[in-house]
Protein backbone atom coordinates (compact mmCIF):
# COMPACT_ATOMS: atom_id res chain seq x y z
CA UNK A 1 0.00 0.00 0.00
CA UNK A 2 1.43 3.18 -0.69
CA UNK A 3 2.98 5.22 1.75
CA UNK A 4 0.16 6.92 4.45
CA UNK A 5 0.20 10.28 5.17
CA UNK A 6 1.32 10.22 8.86
CA UNK A 7 4.18 8.73 8.20
CA UNK A 8 5.95 11.35 6.09
CA UNK A 9 6.27 13.62 8.95
CA UNK A 10 9.03 14.43 10.00
CA UNK A 11 10.85 14.98 13.66
CA UNK A 12 10.73 18.70 12.74
CA UNK A 13 6.73 18.65 13.21
CA UNK A 14 7.70 17.37 17.09
CA UNK A 15 10.52 19.66 17.72
CA UNK A 16 8.55 22.87 16.62
CA UNK A 17 5.17 21.59 17.39
CA UNK A 18 2.47 24.82 17.45
CA UNK A 19 4.88 27.45 18.24
CA UNK A 20 5.47 28.94 15.32
CA UNK A 21 1.52 29.00 14.57
CA UNK A 22 0.59 30.63 17.57
CA UNK A 23 3.66 33.10 17.61
CA UNK A 24 2.07 34.08 14.39
CA UNK A 25 0.52 37.62 14.35
CA UNK A 26 0.69 38.94 11.12
CA UNK A 27 -2.79 39.69 10.05
CA UNK A 28 -2.26 38.90 6.23
CA UNK A 29 -3.18 35.31 5.52
CA UNK A 30 -0.30 32.53 4.34
CA UNK A 31 -0.90 31.46 0.83
CA UNK A 32 -0.76 28.27 -0.81
CA UNK A 33 -0.44 28.31 -4.54
CA UNK A 34 -0.97 24.24 -6.17
CA UNK A 35 -0.66 24.98 -10.18
CA UNK A 36 -0.69 21.48 -11.84
CA UNK A 37 0.45 20.51 -15.65
CA UNK A 38 -2.32 20.08 -18.13
CA UNK A 39 -4.78 19.58 -16.09
CA UNK A 40 -8.73 19.80 -17.69
CA UNK A 41 -11.28 21.28 -15.16
CA UNK A 42 -13.20 18.74 -15.44
CA UNK A 43 -11.28 15.82 -13.94
CA UNK A 44 -12.32 16.76 -10.17
CA UNK A 45 -15.50 14.20 -8.79
CA UNK A 46 -16.80 16.70 -7.13
CA UNK A 47 -17.04 19.05 -10.41
CA UNK A 48 -19.05 15.81 -12.02
CA UNK A 49 -16.67 13.53 -13.70
CA UNK A 50 -17.75 10.28 -11.72
CA UNK A 51 -15.23 8.46 -12.71
CA UNK A 52 -12.12 10.34 -10.97
CA UNK A 53 -11.10 9.80 -7.37
CA UNK A 54 -9.96 12.98 -5.85
CA UNK A 55 -11.06 13.32 -2.28
CA UNK A 56 -9.14 15.79 -1.43
CA UNK A 57 -9.31 18.33 -3.89
CA UNK A 58 -13.85 17.61 -3.42
CA UNK A 59 -13.50 18.34 -0.38
CA UNK A 60 -11.84 21.86 -1.32
CA UNK A 61 -14.36 22.55 -3.94
CA UNK A 62 -17.17 21.38 -1.35
CA UNK A 63 -16.27 24.43 1.05
CA UNK A 64 -14.46 27.03 -1.05
CA UNK A 65 -15.41 28.95 -3.92
CA UNK A 66 -14.75 27.69 -7.43
CA UNK A 67 -14.73 29.67 -11.16
CA UNK A 68 -15.98 27.74 -13.87
CA UNK A 69 -14.84 29.83 -16.94
CA UNK A 70 -11.30 30.19 -16.28
CA UNK A 71 -8.53 29.55 -19.47
CA UNK A 72 -5.15 30.30 -20.70
CA UNK A 73 -5.14 33.44 -22.85
CA UNK A 74 -2.96 31.30 -25.10
CA UNK A 75 0.31 30.67 -26.93
CA UNK A 76 2.88 32.12 -29.87
CA UNK A 77 4.93 28.42 -29.51
CA UNK A 78 3.45 25.06 -29.03
CA UNK A 79 4.05 24.52 -25.32
CA UNK A 80 1.63 26.72 -24.35
CA UNK A 81 2.57 26.19 -20.28
CA UNK A 82 5.86 29.47 -21.24
CA UNK A 83 3.57 32.17 -21.82
CA UNK A 84 0.78 30.76 -19.55
CA UNK A 85 3.00 31.05 -16.41
CA UNK A 86 4.81 34.37 -17.86
CA UNK A 87 1.70 36.16 -17.73
CA UNK A 88 0.42 34.66 -14.52
CA UNK A 89 3.48 35.19 -13.35
CA UNK A 90 3.51 38.68 -14.57
CA UNK A 91 -0.03 39.91 -15.06
CA UNK A 92 0.71 40.67 -18.76
CA UNK A 93 -1.12 39.66 -21.68
CA UNK A 94 0.09 37.20 -24.52
CA UNK A 95 1.97 39.86 -26.69
CA UNK A 96 3.30 41.95 -23.49
CA UNK A 97 5.00 39.99 -21.92
CA UNK A 98 8.94 39.48 -22.16
CA UNK A 99 10.09 37.75 -25.13
CA UNK A 100 12.43 35.54 -23.79
CA UNK A 101 10.38 33.97 -20.33
CA UNK A 102 13.66 31.49 -19.94
CA UNK A 103 16.22 34.40 -19.55
CA UNK A 104 17.63 34.54 -16.02
CA UNK A 105 16.88 38.22 -15.32
CA UNK A 106 13.86 39.71 -15.93
CA UNK A 107 13.80 43.01 -18.59
CA UNK A 108 13.98 45.78 -16.89
CA UNK A 109 10.63 47.52 -15.10
CA UNK A 110 8.53 44.08 -15.32
CA UNK A 111 6.27 43.43 -12.53
CA UNK A 112 6.90 40.24 -10.75
CA UNK A 113 4.22 38.46 -8.36
CA UNK A 114 6.98 37.01 -5.92
CA UNK A 115 8.82 39.69 -6.51
CA UNK A 116 5.71 42.13 -4.97
CA UNK A 117 5.15 39.74 -2.21
CA UNK A 118 8.34 39.89 -1.06
CA UNK A 119 8.37 43.56 -0.58
CA UNK A 120 4.90 43.28 0.92
CA UNK A 121 6.70 40.96 4.02
CA UNK A 122 5.82 37.76 2.80
CA UNK A 123 8.59 34.46 2.70
CA UNK A 124 8.09 33.39 -1.06
CA UNK A 125 8.73 30.01 -1.90
CA UNK A 126 8.73 28.15 -5.48
CA UNK A 127 9.04 24.50 -6.32
CA UNK A 128 8.30 23.34 -9.83
CA UNK A 129 9.35 22.59 -13.42
CA UNK A 130 12.56 24.50 -14.30
CA UNK A 131 11.81 24.19 -18.25
CA UNK A 132 8.91 25.48 -19.92
CA UNK A 133 8.18 28.16 -16.84
CA UNK A 134 8.97 31.73 -16.11
CA UNK A 135 13.00 31.09 -14.96
CA UNK A 136 13.26 34.62 -13.86
CA UNK A 137 10.27 35.04 -12.31
CA UNK A 138 10.63 31.76 -10.63
CA UNK A 139 14.17 33.34 -9.27
CA UNK A 140 12.73 35.93 -7.65
CA UNK A 141 11.57 33.91 -4.91
CA UNK A 142 13.36 34.21 -1.53
CA UNK A 143 13.61 30.28 -1.99
CA UNK A 144 13.32 28.68 -5.02
CA UNK A 145 14.02 24.79 -5.77
CA UNK A 146 13.55 24.38 -9.89
CA UNK A 147 12.96 20.56 -11.02
CA UNK A 148 13.79 18.37 -13.77
CA UNK A 149 11.95 16.03 -15.57
CA UNK A 150 8.73 13.68 -14.78
CA UNK A 151 8.58 10.09 -12.68
CA UNK A 152 6.23 8.33 -11.05
CA UNK A 153 7.22 10.01 -7.88
CA UNK A 154 7.04 13.90 -8.94
CA UNK A 155 4.02 14.65 -7.04
CA UNK A 156 5.41 13.23 -4.11
CA UNK A 157 8.80 14.96 -4.82
CA UNK A 158 7.17 18.15 -4.79
CA UNK A 159 4.73 18.09 -1.99
CA UNK A 160 7.69 16.65 0.39
CA UNK A 161 9.47 19.88 -0.74
CA UNK A 162 6.11 21.77 0.39
CA UNK A 163 5.99 20.14 3.54
CA UNK A 164 9.41 20.32 4.53
CA UNK A 165 8.95 24.03 4.19
CA UNK A 166 6.52 24.20 6.86
CA UNK A 167 7.65 21.91 9.10
CA UNK A 168 10.54 24.43 9.34
CA UNK A 169 8.58 27.82 8.98
CA UNK A 170 8.56 29.82 12.13
CA UNK A 171 5.91 32.01 11.61
CA UNK A 172 7.63 35.39 11.67
CA UNK A 173 6.29 35.91 8.89
CA UNK A 174 3.15 34.93 6.38
CA UNK A 175 4.13 32.81 3.29
CA UNK A 176 3.67 32.37 -0.25
CA UNK A 177 3.95 28.87 -1.20
CA UNK A 178 3.77 28.27 -5.22
CA UNK A 179 4.14 24.96 -5.68
CA UNK A 180 4.07 23.80 -9.64
CA UNK A 181 4.87 19.75 -9.81
CA UNK A 182 5.34 18.82 -13.61
CA UNK A 183 1.70 16.45 -13.48
CA UNK A 184 -0.09 15.47 -14.92
CA UNK A 185 1.77 16.29 -18.05
CA UNK A 186 2.76 13.19 -19.95
CA UNK A 187 4.21 10.93 -19.77
CA UNK A 188 1.49 9.94 -17.16
CA UNK A 189 2.61 7.91 -14.80
CA UNK A 190 1.56 7.08 -11.49
CA UNK A 191 2.82 5.01 -8.11
CA UNK A 192 0.88 1.25 -9.08
CA UNK A 193 -1.61 2.19 -6.39
CA UNK A 194 -3.26 4.57 -8.15
CA UNK A 195 -3.17 2.87 -11.42
CA UNK A 196 -4.89 0.58 -9.85
CA UNK A 197 -7.66 2.68 -9.36
CA UNK A 198 -8.85 2.40 -12.87
CA UNK A 199 -9.69 0.24 -15.64
CA UNK A 200 -9.50 1.53 -19.02
CA UNK A 201 -12.25 -0.56 -20.47
CA UNK A 202 -14.75 1.34 -17.65
CA UNK A 203 -13.84 4.81 -18.07
CA UNK A 204 -16.98 7.19 -20.03
CA UNK A 205 -15.66 8.95 -23.22
CA UNK A 206 -16.93 12.40 -23.22
CA UNK A 207 -19.39 13.55 -25.72
CA UNK A 208 -18.03 15.25 -28.19
CA UNK A 209 -15.14 12.03 -28.74
CA UNK A 210 -14.26 11.67 -32.53
CA UNK A 211 -11.92 9.51 -34.16
CA UNK A 212 -10.60 12.90 -36.27
CA UNK A 213 -10.85 16.34 -35.65
CA UNK A 214 -13.05 17.54 -38.53
CA UNK A 215 -10.75 20.01 -40.73
CA UNK A 216 -7.24 21.38 -40.40
CA UNK A 217 -6.71 23.65 -37.36
CA UNK A 218 -3.31 24.14 -38.35
CA UNK A 219 -1.83 22.22 -35.36
CA UNK A 220 -3.25 18.55 -35.78
CA UNK A 221 0.42 17.15 -35.90
CA UNK A 222 1.87 18.87 -32.98
CA UNK A 223 3.91 16.44 -30.40
CA UNK A 224 1.46 16.46 -27.89
CA UNK A 225 -1.19 15.06 -30.92
CA UNK A 226 1.06 12.16 -31.78
CA UNK A 227 1.16 10.61 -28.15
CA UNK A 228 -1.83 8.86 -29.86
CA UNK A 229 -2.42 7.51 -32.85
CA UNK A 230 -4.97 8.35 -35.99
CA UNK A 231 -7.75 8.31 -36.37
CA UNK A 232 -8.39 7.75 -32.29
CA UNK A 233 -9.67 4.61 -30.82
CA UNK A 234 -12.14 4.23 -27.48
CA UNK A 235 -9.98 1.79 -26.88
CA UNK A 236 -6.72 3.98 -26.73
CA UNK A 237 -8.07 7.27 -25.78
CA UNK A 238 -9.62 5.22 -22.20
CA UNK A 239 -6.15 4.19 -21.46
CA UNK A 240 -4.80 7.79 -21.77
CA UNK A 241 -7.76 8.73 -19.60
CA UNK A 242 -6.78 5.99 -17.61
CA UNK A 243 -3.40 7.14 -17.36
CA UNK A 244 -4.16 10.76 -16.75
CA UNK A 245 -7.15 10.05 -14.17
CA UNK A 246 -4.38 7.81 -12.41
CA UNK A 247 -1.58 11.01 -12.21
CA UNK A 248 -4.37 13.08 -10.55
CA UNK A 249 -5.25 11.04 -7.97
CA UNK A 250 -1.94 11.19 -7.21
CA UNK A 251 -1.78 14.55 -7.07
CA UNK A 252 -5.03 14.39 -4.99
CA UNK A 253 -2.98 12.21 -2.35
CA UNK A 254 -0.20 14.76 -2.35
CA UNK A 255 -2.55 17.42 -1.73
CA UNK A 256 -4.06 16.02 1.35
CA UNK A 257 -1.03 15.05 2.70
CA UNK A 258 0.13 19.38 2.34
CA UNK A 259 -3.31 20.55 3.57
CA UNK A 260 -2.40 17.92 6.94
CA UNK A 261 0.88 19.38 7.50
CA UNK A 262 -1.15 23.01 7.58
CA UNK A 263 -3.20 22.00 9.67
CA UNK A 264 -0.99 20.33 12.00
CA UNK A 265 1.30 23.55 11.76
CA UNK A 266 -1.54 25.62 13.10
CA UNK A 267 -1.27 27.26 9.68
CA UNK A 268 -4.75 26.05 7.97
CA UNK A 269 -6.45 28.76 9.92
CA UNK A 270 -4.98 31.53 8.29
CA UNK A 271 -4.14 30.00 4.73
CA UNK A 272 -6.02 30.82 1.98
CA UNK A 273 -5.24 27.79 -0.95
CA UNK A 274 -5.72 28.42 -4.57
CA UNK A 275 -5.85 25.51 -6.84
CA UNK A 276 -5.53 25.87 -10.80
CA UNK A 277 -2.98 24.02 -13.53
CA UNK A 278 -1.56 25.98 -16.25
CA UNK A 279 -4.18 24.71 -18.94
CA UNK A 280 -6.41 21.77 -19.87
CA UNK A 281 -6.44 19.55 -22.75
CA UNK A 282 -8.16 17.52 -24.86
CA UNK A 283 -6.91 13.86 -23.78
CA UNK A 284 -9.26 11.17 -24.52
CA UNK A 285 -9.83 12.21 -28.06
CA UNK A 286 -12.29 15.18 -27.58
CA UNK A 287 -12.68 16.81 -30.72
CA UNK A 288 -10.36 13.92 -32.18
CA UNK A 289 -7.77 16.24 -30.27
CA UNK A 290 -5.09 15.17 -27.43
CA UNK A 291 -3.68 18.13 -26.41
CA UNK A 292 -3.75 21.65 -25.62
CA UNK A 293 -3.37 23.91 -28.74
CA UNK A 294 -6.79 24.62 -29.22
CA UNK A 295 -9.23 26.31 -27.65
CA UNK A 296 -12.48 24.39 -27.52
CA UNK A 297 -13.57 24.04 -23.64
CA UNK A 298 -11.56 21.52 -22.75
CA UNK A 299 -8.91 23.37 -22.03
CA UNK A 300 -9.47 25.22 -19.38
CA UNK A 301 -7.66 24.41 -15.97
CA UNK A 302 -9.82 24.28 -12.61
CA UNK A 303 -9.89 26.97 -10.79
CA UNK A 304 -10.64 27.15 -6.80
CA UNK A 305 -10.05 28.93 -4.33
CA UNK A 306 -10.55 27.96 -0.57
CA UNK A 307 -9.58 28.92 3.16
CA UNK A 308 -10.25 32.03 5.87
CA UNK A 309 -13.23 34.43 4.35
CA UNK A 310 -13.75 32.41 1.50
CA UNK A 311 -17.74 31.80 0.47
CA UNK A 312 -18.55 28.48 -0.31
CA UNK A 313 -19.65 29.14 -4.21
CA UNK A 314 -19.30 29.51 -7.83
CA UNK A 315 -18.86 31.72 -10.15
CA UNK A 316 -19.34 31.50 -14.47
CA UNK A 317 -17.36 34.95 -15.14
CA UNK A 318 -15.25 34.94 -17.25
CA UNK A 319 -11.56 35.10 -16.42
CA UNK A 320 -7.93 34.49 -17.47
CA UNK A 321 -5.23 32.37 -15.02
CA UNK A 322 -3.45 36.08 -14.96
CA UNK A 323 -6.16 37.53 -13.44
CA UNK A 324 -4.21 35.85 -10.33
CA UNK A 325 -1.96 38.62 -10.00
CA UNK A 326 -3.98 41.11 -8.88
CA UNK A 327 -6.19 38.57 -7.13
CA UNK A 328 -2.75 37.74 -5.09
CA UNK A 329 -2.19 41.46 -4.02
CA UNK A 330 -5.22 42.18 -3.15
CA UNK A 331 -5.21 39.05 -0.87
CA UNK A 332 -1.76 40.14 0.32
CA UNK A 333 -2.32 43.80 0.93
CA UNK A 334 0.47 44.59 -1.69
CA UNK A 335 -0.38 48.07 -4.64
CA UNK A 336 -0.90 45.98 -7.78
CA UNK A 337 1.40 47.58 -10.45
CA UNK A 338 -0.19 50.28 -12.99
CA UNK A 339 0.99 47.84 -16.02
CA UNK A 340 -0.84 44.58 -15.02
CA UNK A 341 -3.76 43.62 -17.43
CA UNK A 342 -5.35 41.18 -14.92
CA UNK A 343 -8.30 42.16 -13.16
CA UNK A 344 -8.63 41.50 -9.35
CA UNK A 345 -11.15 38.38 -8.84
CA UNK A 346 -11.67 38.96 -5.21
CA UNK A 347 -14.82 40.97 -5.83
CA UNK A 348 -16.62 38.19 -7.44
CA UNK A 349 -15.93 35.79 -4.37
CA UNK A 350 -16.79 38.68 -1.75
CA UNK A 351 -20.05 39.26 -4.32
CA UNK A 352 -19.20 42.56 -4.69
CA UNK A 353 -19.23 41.84 -8.34
CA UNK A 354 -20.78 38.76 -11.12
CA UNK A 355 -17.83 39.76 -13.29
CA UNK A 356 -14.60 41.31 -14.45
CA UNK A 357 -15.04 41.35 -18.54
CA UNK A 358 -17.49 40.58 -21.04
CA UNK A 359 -15.42 38.79 -23.20
CA UNK A 360 -12.84 36.60 -23.84
CA UNK A 361 -9.90 36.62 -26.34
CA UNK A 362 -7.85 33.71 -26.74
CA UNK A 363 -5.07 32.90 -29.50
CA UNK A 364 -3.16 30.35 -30.71
CA UNK A 365 0.03 30.61 -32.95
CA UNK A 366 -0.83 31.93 -36.63
CA UNK A 367 -3.16 29.84 -36.67
CA UNK A 368 -6.61 30.22 -34.53
CA UNK A 369 -7.87 32.74 -33.00
CA UNK A 370 -11.02 32.46 -30.39
CA UNK A 371 -13.86 35.04 -28.94
CA UNK A 372 -16.31 33.88 -26.19
CA UNK A 373 -18.71 35.93 -24.22
CA UNK A 374 -21.32 34.08 -21.41
CA UNK A 375 -22.86 32.23 -23.78
CA UNK A 376 -21.61 32.10 -27.81
CA UNK A 377 -17.88 31.63 -28.90
CA UNK A 378 -16.69 32.18 -32.52
CA UNK A 379 -13.42 30.71 -33.20
CA UNK A 380 -11.18 31.18 -36.54
CA UNK A 381 -8.56 28.72 -37.95
CA UNK A 382 -6.31 29.94 -40.69
CA UNK A 383 -4.08 26.54 -41.48
CA UNK A 384 -1.21 27.79 -44.04
CA UNK A 385 -4.56 29.60 -45.87
CA UNK A 386 -7.05 27.36 -45.31
CA UNK A 387 -9.58 29.48 -43.29
CA UNK A 388 -12.26 27.97 -40.83
CA UNK A 389 -14.75 29.25 -39.03
CA UNK A 390 -16.72 27.51 -35.88
CA UNK A 391 -19.37 29.67 -33.58
CA UNK A 392 -21.04 27.17 -30.37
CA UNK A 393 -23.95 28.31 -28.88
CA UNK A 394 -22.12 27.36 -25.24
CA UNK A 395 -25.83 27.64 -23.67
CA UNK A 396 -27.34 24.69 -25.48
CA UNK A 397 -24.22 22.81 -26.82
CA UNK A 398 -21.87 23.15 -23.60
CA UNK A 399 -19.92 20.25 -25.75
CA UNK A 400 -19.35 22.05 -29.10
CA UNK A 401 -21.22 19.38 -31.09
CA UNK A 402 -22.80 21.62 -33.47
CA UNK A 403 -21.50 24.15 -35.43
CA UNK A 404 -24.08 26.97 -36.19
CA UNK A 405 -21.66 29.52 -38.64
CA UNK A 406 -23.42 28.53 -41.64
CA UNK A 407 -26.88 28.84 -39.84
CA UNK A 408 -28.34 32.16 -41.30
CA UNK A 409 -30.35 32.40 -38.27
CA UNK A 410 -27.05 33.09 -36.06
CA UNK A 411 -25.69 35.48 -38.92
CA UNK A 412 -26.08 38.70 -36.90
CA UNK A 413 -24.15 36.58 -33.56
CA UNK A 414 -21.32 35.60 -36.12
CA UNK A 415 -21.03 39.26 -37.08
CA UNK A 416 -20.91 40.17 -33.85
CA UNK A 417 -18.59 38.49 -32.65
CA UNK A 418 -16.37 38.66 -35.96
CA UNK A 419 -16.66 42.60 -34.79
CA UNK A 420 -15.52 41.88 -31.33
CA UNK A 421 -12.62 39.79 -32.33
CA UNK A 422 -11.48 42.15 -34.66
CA UNK A 423 -11.53 44.55 -31.78
CA UNK A 424 -9.56 42.28 -29.25
CA UNK A 425 -6.68 41.66 -31.74
CA UNK A 426 -6.36 45.52 -31.96
CA UNK A 427 -6.53 45.75 -28.14
CA UNK A 428 -4.70 43.26 -27.02
CA UNK A 429 -1.70 43.99 -30.14
CA UNK A 430 -1.96 40.78 -32.04
CA UNK A 431 1.31 41.15 -34.30
CA UNK A 432 -0.40 38.40 -36.79
CA UNK A 433 -1.90 39.63 -39.90
CA UNK A 434 -4.65 36.96 -39.31
CA UNK A 435 -7.48 37.82 -41.28
CA UNK A 436 -5.40 38.42 -44.47
CA UNK A 437 -3.06 35.79 -45.09
CA UNK A 438 -4.88 34.29 -48.00
CA UNK A 439 -7.17 36.97 -48.77
CA UNK A 440 -8.73 35.33 -51.74
CA UNK A 441 -10.11 32.57 -49.39
CA UNK A 442 -13.09 33.32 -47.12
CA UNK A 443 -13.18 31.53 -43.83
CA UNK A 444 -15.60 28.41 -44.96
CA UNK A 445 -18.94 28.11 -42.98
CA UNK A 446 -19.63 24.56 -44.46
CA UNK A 447 -17.81 22.90 -41.53
CA UNK A 448 -18.95 20.25 -39.23
CA UNK A 449 -18.44 20.22 -35.07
Amino acid sequence: MYRKKHLRRTAALFVCGMLAAHAFAATKPNILFILTDDQRWDTIHALGNRDIRTPNLDRLVERGFRFNNAYCMGSMIAAVCTPGRTMLITGRSLWRIPGNPRAQAAPPGVPLLPALLNDAGYLTFHCGKAGNTCTFGNAAFTINLPTQGRTARSATEHADKAIEFLQHHDGKKPFFIYLAPPVPHDPRVAPTEFVKLYEPATLTLSKNFMPRHPFDNGELHVRDEELAPHPRTPEAMRQHLADYYATISHLDHETGCILDALKERGFADNTLIIYSSDQGLAVGGRHGLMGKQNFYEHVKPPLIFAGPNIPHGQSDALVYLHDLFPTLCDFAGAKTPDMVEGKSLLPIIKGKKSNVRDWLFGAYMDCQRMIRDQRWKLIKYNAGGVKNAQLFDLKHDPDELNNLVADPKHARQFARLEKALADARKEFGDPVDFEKAAPDQPFKTDQGP
